[in-house]
């Protein structure tokens, strides 16, 4: 009788502690999906957003083209981008950048189609205009087609601008340029030749060389000029830049950027120094950047001048 007793208060006994940790399971696991259900939500919130955008594409595709004759999916993108710039002595500035790739398989067998908040293309003239801007971008609604082709190892685009101003007008652009890779060393030469209304023609020109010193360092020498021939100026940025993959999914960049033009001789006008950190917070949807440099400029006798980039980066 007692080993009978025994068994039940043993079983009794078991199944209070079982009850209690079932119990506690779901409050310790409740904790941890509540993180987990705001980033589900922001992801899938994202993914439907793109999966609309790529069906919505899809169905302009097709209606232009009239039948399907391309097998490529549809990669549709939408960038969502605000910067915010402050200099020391100097009032913060805050800008919201959008653009819109339709990427039409279809449509592409003869052009490409994008609506920026911005001459995206000013952006891919220079180092100082891409990654290491430090100044808000000019808001130029509009439009760019996009004759994309191949000629051997040279990528060669023509691409016109249609800018939402009253009156409308219209820009070009017809770049060449080409990736040489020898191995650990690759050369970027490029030349591109524009045309604007308020700018005249112009040419840009760059030789940028890319060393991987290891898996996580890279070097790169910057060499670019830009000739306007309206105001007859030549712009000219040298320097240098080191890479240094730190993660996955973070890296630093440290360069060193000098700027010369002609106006009125030929001299350096500021140079500067920067130090990016950059994140990748989700891939294909959600990433920052922030930037501390130091400028030296000619007007300011080469005096020191602090400032800080921001730029978070938002995509469908």
């Amino acid at each position: 009788m007692n080993r009978v007793r025994e068994r039940k208060i043993r079983g009794l006994s078991a199944l209070i502690a079982g009850l209690i940790v079932g119990a506690s399971i779901p409050v310790f696991a409740q904790k941890k999906p509540l993180i987990r259900t705001w980033e589900q939500r922001f992801i899938q919130g994202n993914i439907a957003v793109s999966e609309w955008l790529d069906g919505v594409a899809e169905g302009v595709d097709l209606f232009l083209v009239g039948k399907d004759i391309s097998d490529r999916r549809n990669d549709t993108s939408v960038t969502l981008k605000n910067s915010t710039y402050s200099m020391e002595g100097e009032n913060v500035s805050n800008r919201i950048s959008l653009s819109v790739n339709p990427r039409l398989p279809n449509l592409e067998e003869y052009w490409q189609l994008k609506f920026t908040s911005y001459d995206e293309r000013e952006d891919a003239r220079g180092i100082r205009r891409g990654y290491l801007r430090q100044a808000p971008r000019e808001e130029n609604y509009g439009a760019t087609i996009g004759l994309i082709r191949r000629l051997g190892s040279v990528r060669t685009s023509f691409q016109p601008r249609i800018e939402l101003q009253d009156p409308l007008r219209v820009s070009h652009s017809l770049t060449f340029e080409s990736v040489l890779d020898l191995e650990r060393l690759d050369m970027n030469p490029k030349i591109e030749f524009f045309a604007k209304p308020d700018r005249g023609v112009g040419v840009f020109t760059a030789l940028n060389l890319n060393y991987e010193i290891s898996p996580k360092y890279s070097f790169t020498l910057i060499n670019e000029s830009e000739y306007e021939e309206k105001i007859n100026k030549l712009s000219v940025t040298n320097g240098v830049a080191l890479g240094q993959d730190l993660t996955a999914s973070t890296a630093l960049s440290y360069s060193l950027i000098f700027n010369s033009h002609n106006r009125e001789s030929y001299h350096l006008n500021s140079y500067s120094f920067a130090i990016s950190w950059n994140h990748l917070v989700y891939r294909r949807i959600l990433d920052y950047q922030i930037t501390p440099h130091v400028d030296f400029q000619d007007e300011r006798h080469f005096k020191p001048q602090a400032g800080l980039t921001v730029n978070v980066s938002l995509h469908f």
